[in-house]
């Protein structure tokens, strides 16, 4: 994945997301129904990477007399979330290196497509749950293999690897001994530059470290391969429940 600060950059860039998020703010309503209900009265939220308010702003209004502490890399992303969310309180922090003095511990860890930015992803989400209460659970959704699968395939098909990140099977994460439920989404796009402005308006369209720039006739080609089969953005969403550790 690729480092702190370039993910920040991109999405603080990142001035069309609401307009282009759509599968974010889907997956988002999909896991706000699983915060409300998991939510005791009173709860003390901690929100990683909460972008410009998706689940804060779908699931705020429904809890009893909650606190909630919006977080994300991204200062300018952060700012606008917490203007959609006057309830909530903000702080800029990467969530993969949690800071919170006298925060902890928290009801519930939330985190809504953020994750996958981790560059180590076990690791840091071991890290938040230390800090939960005893009976508190985090509840988080992250991208899984198969995302993108389209357009990998085309990339494939002319001898190449996409720049976009390669993102872990569900067994492996199962393999953690997390409760994993999974669902795809998916966005449809007129051509495969649409897609590719779409990542960069979301701040998606940082490549893995390392990809080399492919050249301009062969992504013609990949271009016209994955419009062959409709420029569908097919998103292979993981929602993970983890307990406290120390209760588990």
């Amino acid at each position: 994945m690729a480092d702190a600060a370039r993910i920040a950059r991109a999405f603080d860039a990142a001035a069309a997301y609401d307009a282009h998020a759509v599968v974010q703010r889907q997956v988002a309503d999909w896991l706000a129904d699983r915060v409300i209900a998991a939510a005791p009265p009173a709860p003390h939220v901690l929100e990683i990477g909460c972008g410009t308010g998706f689940l804060t702003g779908a699931t705020l209004p429904y809890l009893i007399e909650p606190d909630w502490l919006m977080t994300d890399i991204a200062p300018a992303m952060l700012a606008r979330g917490l203007v959609a969310n006057p309830g909530a309180r903000g702080r800029v922090m990467d969530g993969e290196h949690p800071d919170l003095p006298g925060e902890a511990p928290f009801d519930l860890i939330v985190s809504s497509l953020a994750v996958q930015w981790f560059a180590d992803l076990s690791g840091g989400l071991r890290r938040l749950a230390a800090c939960l209460a005893p009976d508190g659970r985090m509840l988080v959704t992250t991208l899984v293999e198969g995302t993108f699968a389209a357009w990998h395939d085309a990339h494939r098909a002319e001898g190449y690897v996409a720049g976009s990140p390669a993102y872990p099977p569900v067994e492996a994460l199962a393999a953690m001994g997390w409760r994993i439920e999974t669902r795809a989404f998916e966005q449809r796009h007129g051509t495969a530059a649409d897609f590719m402005r779409a990542l960069r308006a979301i701040g998606a369209g940082t490549p893995r470290e390392g990809h080399r720039p492919i050249p301009p006739g062969a992504m013609r080609r990949i271009a016209k391969r994955f419009e062959a089969r409709g420029a569908v953005a097919t998103y292979e969403v993981a929602l993970i429940e983890i307990p406290n550790p120390r209760s588990a």
